[in-house]
């Protein structure tokens, strides 16, 4: 009778030994900011909303990363913007291509227009006042006795599903000001031409709330999209420069909004193919729009963001004026010099909502206050000046072409971080002209010191590197110094080099574009690494449409003494494996992260493709995991009820006595160096520094049987152990 109460528990206490919270606690300096919101994760494609999420009567902004497939929720307080992840939870989980929130029935809660692989979501705004975000699906009437979870319109035989490409961003106003939602969007499927959708609520109902649609026309304006920036007008066919055809079908972003000031709808259009954003001015009515001009918007500092702009009008600034925010609307890299850092371009009107004037304020808003390395952010985390705490590399894909690694260094103090910006090209690997670098540190050449190691692609050849330390403590290397591991990948793969068989030599958990994971056993020694496929599902990780890409770090989260492992895919939400190197497969344990508003453990998606990190940044029991996203930011989540370590540091070492030849393993609960000494006084080898929590493997290949010191310093003060090698 007693087990069923121990089955019941047993996965309560597995969650409390792994238990989170998203943490923006850690001081990051850049230049002369404060970045802010520096763990939010960064962002590529994210298209705006204001939205009062919280109820103060202000309203807030929520963002749709594309990319990444993940709301973020940003906070007005005073004249800045703060990240608020906890609200993120309460929006559908079901969203996918655009996020537009449009009161549809002008009730004054803005409800959600979402994509769908058949056509248009809606979700209603059900909000109890003062509470956070509620939604309702709305269902539509489909003249069968059936409900569709799908907008429908009337066509030209009935009723159907108004149809999208995948990468389409329609507009919904109230074109015709007669209160109640319109909607402009690309004709499917060939989207280059620009139908009107009107709403009949009010003329068949009296009322907003119904959505009845009715196409009007595929060519509103009689304007047709020939090639980016081309446009034939009064209904003509493509000019002599596409003779006589459209050549792109690419995705079609369009915003209605009155640029003019005449009272009449103008669209701001843009394709995925092209860098600008084109008004197509309006000069007639809407049941008689003329259109014969597109020129690139705004006419002053116009949007430039390759590829494929969209534009959103909303009062950033909480002016009461309509700014406009231009951002990407891609949803992969497709383009080698795609600028991810600088992807959200903010323009203030100084103008009035009916005349704007708009000015550029900045090209990277809210970017600029938050860790944003472009896309495809990896962090390592290393004691790289030998001061006593965790400094922090980062690899990104390049935005200009060529990858690098960005330095910020650890100015504060084993219980307090504070991370300051200190180089773009750490190493200069950047001559290298590499993309998609992702770095860790591992003792590739068998000397006892951490090497940097990273993946990268150079042309169309993705490969491991490493570049030896030639430092006793912290990290010195020479960039010319570059070392191959003859391993190949591709691109998108993730290599995590990982001692997997704990026997002193590091092996490499490759994650595959498939979602499955192989284990390359190092079949070499520790100075000669050699890898060999020991193991095509490792953990029972086999190929999955739902998981991909996986990336791995080791650590010991619960502070028992074993190694766990942390893995991130493209899904957003990370995945424990308890005790790894006893475990016969991954499980399950995601619900992870605790969310104060919910009061519930939740598996958020944390920014898309994860590469995770662990990392003791506070001088507790516990390290945090930080996990870089594909918007090229980071988040932390640092663990909850966790244990400020004692004053004696604790020292293991194992197996003692050891057999020659093989790796002593060594554990610190805090910064410090290990410098071996004969009995004699003599030392051996140079002293090497030590990570908090982290296994390491010090190798006695070259040392002969007999007695020797061990002689640790930690914060200033010397111990020692006695260690036999048979």
């Amino acid at each position: 009778m007693r087990i069923i109460p121990a089955l019941i528990i047993l996965p309560v206490l597995v969650k409390a030994q792994f238990s989170y919270r998203l943490d923006n606690s850690v001081t990051v300096i850049q230049g002369n900011d404060t970045l802010y919101n520096a763990w939010a994760g960064g962002f590529n494609a994210g298209q705006f909303n204001a939205l009062d999420v919280d109820g103060d009567g202000r309203e807030d902004i929520v963002l749709y990363d594309r990319m990444a497939g993940r709301i973020l929720v940003f906070l007005r307080r005073e004249n800045r913007l703060f990240h608020a992840p906890g609200y993120e939870a309460f929006f559908p989980a079901s969203l996918s291509n655009y996020v537009l929130l449009r009161d549809y029935n002008f009730d004054g809660k803005k409800d959600l227009f979402t994509g769908d692989v058949l056509g248009i979501k809606v979700f209603k705004n059900v909000t109890p006042q003062g509470q956070p975000p509620a939604w309702q699906q709305v269902l539509f009437n489909s003249g069968f006795g059936t409900k569709s979870f799908v907008l429908l319109t009337t066509g030209f035989s009935g009723k159907v599903n108004l149809q999208q490409n995948v990468d389409d961003m329609p507009a919904f106003r109230d074109a015709d000001g007669d209160g109640d939602l319109d909607i402009f969007c690309a004709r499917y499927p060939t989207g280059n031409t620009i139908e009107f959708h009107k709403n009949l609520g009010i003329e068949r109902f009296g009322t907003a709330d119904s959505l009845d649609f009715e196409r009007t026309t595929q060519t509103w304006g009689n304007v047709t999209e020939c090639s980016c920036g081309v446009f034939a007008f009064n209904a003509e066919p493509c000019n002599v420069a596409t003779e006589g055809r459209t050549l792109h079908a690419g995705g079609k972003s369009l915003e209605v909004t009155d640029i003019s000031g005449n009272g009449h709808p103008d669209l701001l259009f843009s394709e995925a193919e092209c860098s600008r954003i084109f008004l197509l001015e309006n000069q007639g009515t809407l049941q008689d729009p003329v259109i014969s001009t597109a020129a690139p918007f705004p006419l002053t500092n116009p949007v430039y963001i390759f590829p494929y702009p969209s534009v959103y009008a909303e009062d950033v600034d909480a002016d009461g004026i309509t700014d406009l925010i231009a951002t990407s609307n891609t949803y992969r890299r497709d383009y080698l010099y795609s600028n991810f850092r600088e992807s959200i371009f903010y323009y203030r009107n100084t103008g009035t909502s009916q005349l704007p004037v708009l000015e550029l304020v900045r090209p990277d808003f809210l970017q600029h206050t938050m860790i944003d390395a472009g896309d495809n952010a990896v962090p390592a985390f290393m004691d790289l000046d030998a001061d006593g705490d965790q400094d922090l590399l980062l690899g990104h894909f390049g935005y200009d072409g060529r990858a690098s690694l960005i330095c910020f260094e650890n100015t504060g103090t084993r219980q307090q971080p504070v991370f300051r910006y200190v180089t773009d090209d750490y190493a200069f690997l950047s001559l290298y002209n590499f993309t998609n670098i992702k770095p860790t540190f591992a003792d590739m050449n068998g000397d006892n010191r951490p090497d940097l190691v990273f993946s990268a692609t150079q042309g169309a050849v993705t490969s491991l590197y490493y570049l030896p330390n030639t430092a006793s403590a912290g990290l010195a290397v020479n960039s010319l110094n570059i070392q191959s591991l003859n391993f190949s990948l591709f691109s998108g793969e993730n290599a995590s080099v990982i001692d997997v068989n704990a026997d002193g030599k590091p092996d490499v958990l490759l994650g595959k574009s498939n979602g499955a994971l192989q284990y390359w056993q190092n079949t070499g020694t520790a100075a000669a690494p050699a890898f060999t496929l020991t193991d095509n599902a490792w953990l029972g990780l086999s190929s999955s449409v739902i998981r991909q890409y996986l990336a791995c770090a080791e650590g010991d989260l619960d502070a028992d003494g074993l190694s766990d492992l942390v893995l991130g895919d493209q899904s957003g939400k990370l995945l424990i494996v308890p005790n790894f190197r006893e475990a016969v497969s991954a499980g399950n344990l995601q619900e992870i992260v605790y969310n104060p508003l919910t009061q519930q453990y939740e598996a958020p998606n944390l920014g898309g493709r994860l590469w995770p990190a662990v990392v003791n940044l506070f001088g507790t029991d516990r390290p945090q995991i930080v996990a870089g996203t594909i918007t090229g930011g980071l988040v932390m989540l640092t663990p909850e009820n966790t244990t400020t370590l004692p004053e004696e540091p604790q020292i293991d070492i194992y197996p003692n006595p050891v057999e020659a030849g093989n790796a002593l393993q060594i554990r610190l609960d805090r910064h410090g160096s290990l410098q071996l000494f004969t009995v004699l006084g003599q030392p051996v080898g140079q002293a090497i520094g030590l990570e908090p929590f982290r296994l390491y493997r010090y190798h006695t290949t070259a040392l002969k049987p007999g007695l020797y010191i061990a002689r640790f310093m930690v914060e200033g003060k010397k111990y020692a152990r006695r260690i036999l090698i048979r």
